[in-house]
């Protein structure tokens, strides 16, 4: 077995970003936070939050976490917002898709793709800004994508439950504007984190199997194996009622009459097909197309050079 890396000091990683007051109280906390390994192994997102606040010290863990990640470049193309006024949770929240998960946090994180930062400084260096904003989304997607991840992971190895939030891009628009962001930093992802209530950890939910997940030097999967890791997986999420919960309601679907589907019945086949097939995801998708050209985005551009200093 390989040696681990020799790890950099959490104090000095922690003050290239924090002020040292609360880089010493982050590296203070990380003696005594799970490790890595453990803390990925026994993820489960939580959804029910104790009310009471997220120390100053764990706060600045999150925030360390946030920016501390790889990002493509060096261009930092993500901005992070985070909200503990209760009004405006509860705003986010309905904006959201009314996820009750985000008002009852005590703490919630905004994920935004930054395609403001780079261009202002391209337009100030004296050039054109030629780069391509579907490439640059795809890229701050992942960079916002790996802070939140990061912060999610050291908010869980120091016992705070977290949740990721997808929901967030349905209500761009509106929480931009409710943020007072400027135009080309667009709300993508958020991230709920608190004490879990009553202290109850979720189980672990199953994953697809790993022969759908990982390949090993290329496609090693045909169409019938594919087909029966994918009914396996969906046995187990019906006799465990994983998804009977989150059931997608049959009206969502437009189709009329009764749901066809019993109790007992509604796995993981049938959760994904509803969630991707519903009519309301048609809708959802054409206020996307809106939100983020309202918000700046040419994510259509073929890259022309751009003038503009807006």
């Amino acid at each position: 077995m390989a040696e681990p890396a020799p790890a950099r000091p959490a104090a000095a990683a922690a003050a290239t970003v924090l002020e040292p007051d609360a880089a010493q109280a982050v590296a203070a906390l990380a003696e005594r936070s799970r490790d890595v390994l453990s803390t990925v192994m026994t993820h489960a997102s939580v959804r029910r939050f104790a009310p009471e606040p997220i120390p100053e010290d764990v706060v600045s863990a999150i925030e360390a976490a946030l920016v501390r990640g790889p990002t493509s470049s060096a261009l930092h193309s993500y901005t992070h917002v985070i909200v503990r006024n209760p009004e405006r949770k509860q705003r986010i929240a309905r904006l959201a898709g009314d996820q009750p998960w985000i008002d009852h946090a005590p703490l919630l994180v905004v994920g935004c793709a930054d395609l403001r930062r780079a261009r202002e400084v391209t337009h100030a260096q004296g050039y054109r800004y030629t780069a391509h904003d579907l490439r640059m989304l795809v890229s701050a997607t992942a960079d916002l994508t790996v802070g939140l991840q990061n912060a999610s992971l050291v908010a869980q190895s120091l016992g705070f439950g977290t949740v990721m939030l997808g929901g967030v891009l349905n209500g761009s628009l509106e929480i931009a504007e409710l943020l007072g962001l400027p135009p080309r930093v667009v709300p993508l992802v958020g991230l709920s984190v608190g004490r879990p209530q009553g202290g109850r950890w979720p189980a672990p939910r199953p994953r697809l199997p790993l022969p759908l997940l990982v390949h090993h030097e290329g496609w090693a999967l045909d169409a019938d194996a594919e087909r029966r890791l994918l009914e396996a997986h969906d046995a187990t999420t019906r006799e465990r009622g994983d998804f009977e919960g989150r059931r997608i309601p049959w009206s969502a679907m437009g189709l009329g009459g009764d749901d066809p589907v019993p109790v007992g019945d509604y796995g993981w086949l049938e959760h994904t097909g509803r969630k991707q097939g519903r009519a309301t995801w048609i809708a959802q998708g054409a206020k996307v197309d809106v939100d983020l050209p309202a918000q700046g985005l040419r994510v259509r551009s073929t890259g022309d050079a751009d003038e503009s200093g807006v």
